[in-house]
């Protein structure tokens, strides 16, 4: 008989920020523990996607700086999750490929859609980072598979190289692309997504598409929305806290105004003229616990009456982006967890066991 459960993964970007500033002390390291914590509290189990082209970066250029122990600080993450039961997954930002160290600063490319790269770089990025993060993982007594990627930037366009990537890799499940998203200056475009929010074998030619072959699952992150008050009422707080709330980040007080803001996602967020001005997707960043709980329950409600058995969603975090919203975190799953008594929280690795086992079919073309 089917769990008819809604299950949610809490699935986190751990990594430094995409322009390549910020310190993994302050960025992975300590909200990690912090989120960890919580999390415990709670009895959840959630799926870190560890940015490891950055880690590669660090160590080869070790004697630059701290960077040896940044990389070291990495390698300790890696170890708190393991050690704490948490799944740990693979996540690249392409644009540490290439990426220079002029005048004392760190200047990443503007490739930060992995399909940017060549066929060569592609393959060796996610060799050299899978079989690292596999080494690690190994080091630390972990018996994870790694069997789950997500994209970096939500980007990965063209698909066909790595299809052939994860199916030599064993990836049986990846995560990025957003139902309506485009971002031109990556080539990014997700306005043709066959599935909204259920799980997909897709094509290898386009990862937009449904395929007749079950090799990968694409999982589309779950879309929310803000009504015309949530809207203005989350304006109004970012103006205000940036004017009376400065908070001083230590770990990129010192960076220069143009490395901060490089950024090709920038105009990737829109505000429509309808009753969803602001069509995203659920996350915990930064943001308020009225916020968290005024999205997840418009997608609750999407996912709940969907038409599939298997009903899934994931809620995308960046720790990297938490500061002082941990007491928001806390409130928002100790919300989830008095009201929704149909929901339990699993793990990437939980969804491509279920796959496996036949628990979950994902949408096929049938022949």
């Amino acid at each position: 008989m089917m769990n008819n459960r809604i299950k949610i993964i809490l699935e986190d970007d751990n990594e430094i920020l995409g322009n390549g500033q910020g310190h993994p002390l302050r960025r992975q390291y300590l909200p990690t523990k912090r989120y960890i914590e919580i999390l415990n509290k709670y009895n959840i189990k959630a799926s870190f996607y560890i940015d490891i082209a950055h880690y590669l970066f660090l160590k080869k250029n070790e004697f630059f700086k701290d960077f040896k122990f940044q990389s070291q600080t990495i390698e300790e993450v890696i170890k708190m999750l393991s050690e704490s039961g948490m799944d740990v997954q693979v996540h690249l930002h392409s644009q540490w490929i290439n990426a220079e160290i002029k005048n004392n600063e760190i200047y990443v490319t503007n490739k930060w859609n992995i399909g940017q790269l060549t066929k060569s770089e592609q393959i060796e990025l996610f060799n050299n980072g899978y079989d690292q993060l596999q080494s690690l993982l190994v080091k630390f007594g972990s018996n994870i598979t790694l069997n789950s990627f997500k994209a970096g930037s939500w980007g990965l366009q063209p698909f066909d190289t790595l299809y052939e990537i994860f199916k030599e890799k064993g990836i049986k499940l990846v995560m990025g692309p957003i139902k309506g998203l485009r971002v031109k200056n990556l080539n990014v475009d997700y306005t043709d997504l066959e599935s909204e929010f259920y799980p997909y074998y897709t094509s290898k030619n386009d990862i937009n598409k449904i395929s007749k072959h079950n090799d990968i699952v694409v999982l589309p992150m779950t879309p929310t929305f803000l009504n015309w008050k949530d809207l203005i009422r989350y304006v109004l707080e970012m103006k205000f806290n940036s004017f009376f709330k400065k908070i001083n980040e230590l770990d990129i007080a010192f960076i220069p105004d143009s490395i901060k803001k490089n950024s090709p996602l920038i105009g990737k967020d829109k505000v429509n003229i309808s009753l969803k001005p602001f069509k995203t997707h659920l996350k915990i960043n930064y943001q308020k616990y009225w916020y968290l709980k005024n999205t997840f329950k418009r997608s609750y409600k999407l996912i709940k009456k969907s038409k599939y058995d298997y009903k899934l969603m994931v809620i995308e975090t960046h720790t990297k982006d938490f500061r002082n919203n941990f007491e928001d975190i806390d409130k928002f799953l100790n919300y989830l967890n008095k009201n929704y008594s149909d929901i339990e929280f699993v793990t990437s690795s939980r969804v491509v066991n279920d796959i496996e086992k036949n628990i979950l079919t994902p949408l096929i073309i049938n022949d």
